[in-house]
């Protein structure tokens, strides 16, 4: 896309100063921001987009895969802001500021900052452009922080999050990396406690190092290996441990990509800058605030978390802390963990399925609701506007449906192209294995569990059901019977794993790994404590058989209401 031109505003000035979370004031405020696209007539397309810890408003040159026409933040239908963050050297006020007060640049003089400080300056510039409530807000990194932090300030002002590869606290691992790049800064002779403007160079080797430093954390031992393994950089052959060819300079090709990192750096960031911005990271602790969760579930927001696998910077566990969090709250969240060899910077870059499903969370198709008979028949036993978490709920059909009824819930949901199938319906999925998810869910938190053809699936059905019926109010478990009389059929007669409507996989490429007969799978309920409320007993095509004797034989596969036993 056509890059935006950068513009600046000041925002708050001697009449009107920033009062931050820190009680003190700033004076004045100039933003450096850029739009791109057209803001519509109802004023309700409006993209707020937060850069991470070193980025800028020019959001089309370095998140080009995600915003851009056509793209999943598409700028011929959304009204795209991005500004540079209060604290930043990219236009926007921040440490190498002038102080009016003194004339001269702010230094180590400029007051600390919090998170909440970023995000008053975000609303004072919505404000600004006439927008009152954001259609979503998107930032990765300390970009999703932002945004984490600003839907616990103001729950209302955005309908949709993005938060990509972020924390919702740093790991002590995060702060001695951050403690680090700090110190290479203040050592460097030419720091001057923080008065180098005008005066020197300032300490360009410190933060170079800093940013070598920082960067390792942000691409994974995969991507190192693939890019440079032992190769030196002069050849480009492997190294060999020959005491002739050894040097304390760059030798290899990795040192010298480091280099180059921190070299480029110095010509677009300034030290004091990052100093600032690393330190608000340490402090960000929103949920250390017992109620923070439940206040920005209030809103209604629908949350979507990304994580990739190779992320050792902010890894899967800490995006599943936000998703665990916000989840017991009650919000929407949708989480997804992506697979990339290229680490915390995959949120930067097109990486398989990441734009995809940002695409589909952001602009859904509401498809036409599935027909099966097998659906329907769930879906009436499953009582108006009940709260259902689907387990294995593949595209989202049965959620869809209960939704036109007035129902609430979410799926889970491993396989990646039911996942991105159910997003696309607008519907909230946790893209994990339901043995993962099942055991953080607090007691009777939904009034249903439903359990759709899956259970053959997992690993260990038993302890599915067991963690089902205390999640949920009642249970509707709905299998294949791998007794019906056709199966046995095939089995004796013609030797054969049968293959049917109802069994639909040849044996070597089945998800089913646990097979059962309905009577096998009823003295395990039994055994489990869960008493049977209902069975409804079906034919191959998914439609109810009328009678109840010989079921073991007679149905291709039953549904079961099940609730704890007294």
């Amino acid at each position: 896309m056509s890059q935006s031109i950068v513009q600046r505003v000041v925002l708050f000035d001697q009449d009107d100063p920033l009062v931050l979370t820190s009680g003190a004031v700033l004076p004045h405020v100039e933003v450096a921001y850029t739009t791109t696209g057209t803001l519509s007539p109802q004023r309700d397309n409006a993209v707020f987009i937060c850069h991470a810890l070193t980025g800028d408003a020019e959001v089309g040159k370095w998140w080009s895969s995600l915003v851009g026409p056509g793209k999943p933040i598409d700028t011929d239908r959304f009204f795209v802001i991005c500004p540079n963050l209060l604290g930043g050297c990219q236009g926007t006020t921040g440490p190498m500021s002038i102080n009016p007060e003194t004339g001269e640049s702010y230094g180590l003089d400029f007051p600390l900052l919090h998170m909440s400080d970023f995000v008053s300056v975000h609303r004072a510039l919505t404000r600004h452009l006439g927008v009152e409530r954001l259609y979503a807000a998107v930032g990765g990194s300390l970009g999703g922080m932002q945004i984490l932090q600003w839907a616990h300030d103001a729950p209302g002002d955005f309908d949709h999050a993005v938060l990509v590869a972020a924390t919702s606290r740093l790991t002590a691992q995060n702060i001695a990396f951050s403690a680090v790049a700090r110190e290479a800064i203040m050592r460097d002779p030419e720091f001057h406690d923080g008065r180098y403007a005008g005066s020197g160079p300032g300490p360009r080797l410190g933060l170079a190092i800093a940013r070598m430093m920082a960067h390792i954390t942000y691409v994974s031992d995969e991507a190192l290996e693939e890019k440079f393994g032992r190769r030196l950089q002069e050849t480009g052959e492997e190294a060999t441990p020959s005491a002739d060819a050894m040097g304390m300079g760059i030798a290899f090709a990795v040192e010298s990509y480091l280099d180059h990192q921190g070299r480029a750096f110095l010509d677009r960031f300034d030290a004091l800058s990052y100093l600032y911005l690393s330190r608000v990271m340490d402090y960000f602790d929103p949920f250390a605030d017992q109620q923070a969760a439940a206040q920005i579930a209030s809103a209604g927001t629908r949350f979507l978390v990304i994580s990739f696998d190779t992320d050792w910077r902010f890894d899967t566990r800490q995006s599943q802390r936000i998703v665990r969090t916000l989840s017991d709250a009650g919000a929407a969240v949708t989480f997804r963990e992506i697979r990339s060899p290229w680490g915390h910077d995959s949120f930067l870059l097109d990486v398989p399925q990441y734009q995809e499903t940002v695409a589909a969370f952001l602009s859904p198709v509401r498809p036409q609701v599935d027909a099966r008979p097998e659906l329907e028949l769930i879906e009436n036993l499953i009582p108006a506007g009940s709260a259902v978490l689907d387990l294995g709920c593949g595209d989202g059909s049965l959620l869809a449906r209960l939704a036109i009824r007035g129902g609430s819930g979410s799926g889970v949901e491993i396989d990646p192209d039911s996942f991105l199938a159910a997003v696309q319906r607008g519907i909230d999925v946790l893209g994990e294995d339901i043995a993962v998810v099942l055991p953080t869910l607090p007691d009777d938190s939904y009034d249903t569990v439903v359990v759709s053809q899956t259970l053959q699936a997992t690993q260990r059905p038993e302890e599915v059901l067991r963690e089902a019926g205390r999640v949920g109010r009642q249970v509707v478990v709905s299998v294949p019977n791998f007794g019906h009389w056709r199966h046995r059929r095939d089995l004796l007669i013609r030797g054969r794993m049968p293959v049917d409507q109802s069994l639909p996989y040849t044996w070597f490429e089945t998800p089913n790994v646990h097979l059962s007969t309905l009577r096998d799978l009823e003295e395990l309920f039994a055994q489990l404590g869960l008493r049977i409320d209902r069975r409804v007993l079906l034919d191959r095509s998914g439609r109810e058989l009328r009678g109840t004797s010989g079921a073991n034989v007679r149905a291709a596969s039953a549904i079961y209401v099940l609730a704890a036993g007294d």
